[in-house]
């Protein structure tokens, strides 16, 4: 542990491919927790993905579960991200979902999934009425109209949304739903 940690003291760019192989190879020997706690020591998200990337399909630990999905979502690989949600069941999903919650991802697909699979769709519910992207209101009303949703259930939706929002896509979507 300790030549890992000094490789990456001396040249963390350099050295951190073999490290995260060594971590990997090793991981057993050494433990998830401590090297997670080397990873993040040294403040590389990248490494400590690579390594957990290469452990958590064999893994039952739902801290390094937890810990991939949170490096994955630091490092924009949310397709990733989606893949754990559906296949493993070695992740606490109470905590997932909070987390996901906290990231205020752009795309909430992962929250979906997570509240979908573990019957917590009121809490999405209530989440994303919450907080709407208010940006996203022409689409979501285009989108509506798009499957036939009646007139006066999107004017009442509509009326419902406080804030500023653009007026003028709100229109072309309006006219382009109806037209």
């Amino acid at each position: 542990m300790a030549c890992m940690q000094e490789m990456l003291r001396v040249n963390i760019r350099q050295n951190l491919h073999i490290v995260t192989q060594i971590a990997t190879k090793y991981s057993d020997v050494f433990g998830p927790v401590k090297l997670i706690e080397m990873f993040e020591s040294f403040k590389t998200f990248e490494g400590l993905y690579y390594y957990l990337g290469s452990i958590v399909n064999l893994s039952e630990d739902s801290e390094a579960h937890f810990k991939y999905i949170q490096t994955a979502t630091r490092t924009g690989q949310i397709q990733e991200v989606e893949h754990i949600f559906r296949e493993s069941n070695f992740y606490n999903p109470e905590k997932v979902k909070n987390f996901l919650k906290e990231a205020k991802l752009s795309d909430q697909l992962p929250l979906i999934i997570v509240c979908d699979r573990f019957d917590f769709v009121h809490n999405l519910v209530l989440y994303l009425y919450q907080t709407p992207n208010l940006l996203r209101t022409p689409q979501v009303v285009g989108e509506l109209l798009d499957v036939d949703c009646d007139e006066t259930t999107t004017k009442g939706l509509l009326a419902s949304v406080m804030g500023n929002f653009p007026i003028d896509e709100l229109v072309h979507e309006w006219s382009r739903g109806t037209g």
